[in-house]
């Protein structure tokens, strides 16, 4: 009797398909569609999580009147962490490190975003944009 991947091999080797994808075999089953869900659900958990906590570092960056890092120390913040994200993709360390990066990009909005409250009409400036952002435009 012939395991799946011989006969996968053999079946390569006469030119013939696998599947849906190049070298899984022919017997394969389809994703259960209750673990795609629990995937989806999990990356959009995070995904929100990872947007609050942008947000909450944004407020406190604005609560705490704290100055911008400058040019050079956001430079290699945005970099340093993101090339971090792409070497610990595969690590249980790389939900911090997206976690830290998405917290120092808050706090850098936070100066920005103090600066533009304090200008005449800042908060109708922020609400503005918010409201041209909107999904369809």
């Amino acid at each position: 009797m012939n395991t799946p991947t011989q006969t996968a091999d053999r079946a390569l080797s006469q030119g013939q398909t696998t599947g849906s994808r190049i070298g899984q075999p022919m017997d394969a089953a389809p994703p259960d569609s209750r673990a795609v869900a629990r995937v989806l659900r999990n990356t959009y958990a995070l995904l929100s999580l990872t947007l609050l906590f942008s947000a909450a570092m944004a407020a406190t960056a604005l609560a705490l009147r704290l100055p911008a890092p400058g040019i050079v120390i956001t430079l290699v913040g945005y970099f340093g962490l993101l090339y971090a994200v792409h070497k610990l993709q595969n690590s249980g360390w790389a939900i911090p490190v997206v976690f830290a990066l998405t917290g120092f990009m808050g706090y850098t909005l936070g100066p920005m975003l103090a600066k533009t409250l304090s200008l005449p009409a800042g908060g109708q400036i922020v609400m503005m944009a918010l409201a041209v952002n909107r999904p369809g435009n």
